[in-house]
């Protein structure tokens, strides 16, 4: 039997909070949705959008402020990959006995949905039940998707049909001032000051996705610190191959 203590606390990250997030012409309509969810007239919201984009950032930021507003037992943050690996010695019944640990919480929050593919009915089962459950106590579903429930063609149609019910919105690839903003901001969180040349040529040069500036600068600053030298282009070239 699973915890309660470890299904709360399921894979959210308190570092990914509303106000750490960089909002901007890309994400600028997904936060607003995801700000709005709880009033919305609908009961389930799909954020769409290539891996690195920030859904992630979104979901476990919309689970932490509902936590802090309504209490720790008011929402909760699942991983197919992580559902699966709970529940993959006890088949169905445990995974119903995990769904039903829900039956308090008003908003549910799940990532990754296209990791449900392949050998994975269970958990579809689970993820409709769980849809039905919160639309019919008044609660809300937040997705996140690199693709549209159109575009996941070994989705259950009944699973299909009910995501469809919601709003689907979709997150693009953050443009160039986003982007140096997001690797600023990430600079500040680590209290490491960038120079402008240094933000201009890593974002010119790192794929565009925020865990890889993530990774880049966590490189950096390492080898910064190690050979007591400052973040330069030169250390950039040196350290990440640039």
């Amino acid at each position: 039997m699973i915890s309660g203590q470890k299904i709360l606390d399921f894979g959210l990250d308190p570092v990914f909070t509303l106000e750490s997030l960089i909002v901007g012409p890309s994400n600028r309509l997904a936060h607003a949705a995801v700000l709005g969810l709880m009033e919305a007239p609908v009961s389930c919201l799909m954020l769409i959008g290539a891996s690195g984009c920030g859904k992630t950032h979104l979901l476990h930021a919309a689970v932490g402020r509902q936590r802090r507003l309504f209490g720790a037992e008011s929402a909760a943050f699942l991983d197919p990959a992580g559902l699966a690996s709970a529940v993959a010695d006890g088949g169905e019944q445990a995974l119903s006995d995990f769904l039903l640990r829900w039956r308090g919480q008003v908003l549910v929050a799940v990532d990754n949905l296209e990791r449900l593919q392949g050998g994975a009915e269970a958990l579809q089962e689970g993820l409709l039940f769980l849809f039905n459950h919160l639309r019919a106590a008044g609660g809300r579903l937040l997705i996140a998707s690199r693709y549209s429930p159109t575009q996941l063609e070994w989705l259950r149609p009944d699973l299909r049909s009910r995501l469809l019910w919601g709003s689907v919105m979709e997150i693009a690839a953050p443009d160039d001032m986003e982007l140096e903003a997001i690797l600023i901001k990430l600079a500040a969180d680590r209290q490491v000051r960038l120079g402008s040349e240094l933000i201009k040529y890593l974002c010119a040069r790192l794929p565009r996705r925020i865990a890889d500036l993530a990774e880049a600068l966590e490189r950096l600053d390492r080898a910064g610190m190690a050979q007591k030298r400052p973040l330069t282009v030169p250390l950039a070239k040196e350290i990440l191959g640039l």
